[in-house]
């Protein structure tokens, strides 16, 4: 082991205490010595590159400062993240570069090819960087926003449109920016990876040292504040297809006699569990209403029966959804027991096509008992869905998402 790696091994145990999601997110990478490269460090493919001899006589302070921007390139999703067609990968790390000097202010010994090509060839930028305080006083500028201004940037001068046209000094930074994003590659693995310890940062408040502007840019990369939409638009969807029997007396619209038309039933096929127990405020209730109410009122669907639990069920016949629900009318804010509204689900299953619970997950986890299921959990915000979505998502058949709000 050389003396930079078991610096760098050092800088890692620390962060174990100090900058928990720094640590998280290079517990998703593999740590590499690679002699060969004309950089300090490089990322993509799960790893994490370094130069030992490049780093050997940086001081403690710097390593660390460098090793640190490396990570947050990862964190920021910049080396996996969906590319421009046709993308220059020397731009995205000079766009990286800039991004992250916009959100960290980091010692003058760092050179990043990004920073130091922007002041080469914009002096607004140049005097923005160099002003005391905060970094950015330029342009509030995306990642796709800054590819797309150094590309533009870029192609003049090699057009010769800016003075001097692509001096020499301009062309080194530029191949160091090629060779730091080599391993760049889009990977959705890696992206849901990162996003998942994110989200454990925010449960857990483990952002660290994170500073204000970073951490936000963080919470919205993985904010997935829209997912319940899309979660009952898909179970909305299997409830339509589950309904859909296939004829010959209607012809297909697309391919006529050729092929079956289909016909709908029109019947009170969805099932919705609504916890009752002490944990459940009215104010989620209302919002799971109208969640509820703006997605499933359409033509095809009749009614939708609704039943209340805490440790048990608080009505044995459900009741119709379409009248206003007011949460305080039902008697219950006890404990929570989920399976007595799975086993009147599965009791009741040729009556419906899907089951919706909503609860704020804490529970005891209901035996499906091998039945196959259409469930979607509907959990009263992020914090309580990242305690419970695992398990809820082990259950055959079962899927969760959460309210926003």
């Amino acid at each position: 082991m050389t003396k930079t790696e078991q610096k760098l091994k050092e800088i890692i145990s620390s962060w174990f205490y100090q900058e928990p999601l720094l640590f998280s997110a290079v517990c998703t990478h593999r740590l590499v010595e690679n002699p060969g490269l004309s950089v300090p460090f490089r990322s993509g493919n799960f790893h994490i590159e370094f130069n030992s001899e490049l780093l050997c006589d940086c001081n403690p302070a710097v390593l660390e400062e460098y090793f640190k921007i490396e990570v947050y390139r990862i964190l920021l999703l910049h080396p996996y993240a969906r590319q421009p067609y046709n993308a220059k990968k020397l731009i995205l790390l000079l766009a990286s570069d800039v991004t992250i000097a916009a959100m960290y202010r980091f010692s003058k010994e760092i050179v990043l090819p990004g920073v130091e090509y922007m002041k080469s060839r914009d002096p607004a930028y140049a005097r923005a960087f160099e002003s005391p305080g905060k970094v950015f006083m330029y342009e509030n500028l995306s990642f796709e926003e800054w590819y797309k201004k150094l590309y533009n940037l870029i192609s003049e001068s090699k057009n010769g449109q800016n003075a001097g046209g692509a001096d020499e000094y301009s062309e080194n930074l530029l191949a160091m920016a090629d060779e730091s994003a080599a391993l760049w590659e889009e990977n959705e693995d890696a992206q849901n990876k990162i996003k998942d310890e994110i989200k454990k940062a925010q449960v857990d408040e483990g952002w660290g040292g994170l500073g204000g502007e970073l951490q936000r840019s963080l919470r919205d990369e993985s904010d997935f504040s829209f997912d319940y939409r899309r979660a009952l638009s898909k179970f909305r969807a299997n409830i339509v297809s589950s309904s859909r029997n296939l004829t010959r007396m209607k012809p297909s619209r697309r391919f006529g006699f050729n092929a079956m038309g289909s016909r709908y039933e029109r019947k009170a096929n969805i099932l919705i569990a609504v916890d009752v127990s002490g944990s459940i405020t009215d104010e989620s209730f209302n919002h799971f209403y109208k969640a509820i109410k703006n997605i499933f009122f359409l033509g095809i669907i009749e009614k939708i029966d609704v039943i209340f639990f805490d440790t048990g069920l608080k009505n044995l016949k459900p009741v119709t959804f379409k009248k206003k629900i007011e949460l305080g009318e039902i008697k219950g804010r006890g404990g929570t027991n989920f399976q007595p509204a799975i086993d009147f689900y599965f009791d009741h299953k040729s009556d419906y096509n899907g089951l919706i619970i909503f609860t704020d997950g804490q529970g005891q986890i209901p035996v499906m008992n091998g039945n196959s299921a259409n469930i979607l959990w509907i959990i009263t915000g992020r914090q309580d869905y990242e305690k419970c979505r695992q398990w809820i998502n082990s259950l055959p058949g079962n899927k969760s998402t959460y309210l926003p709000f």
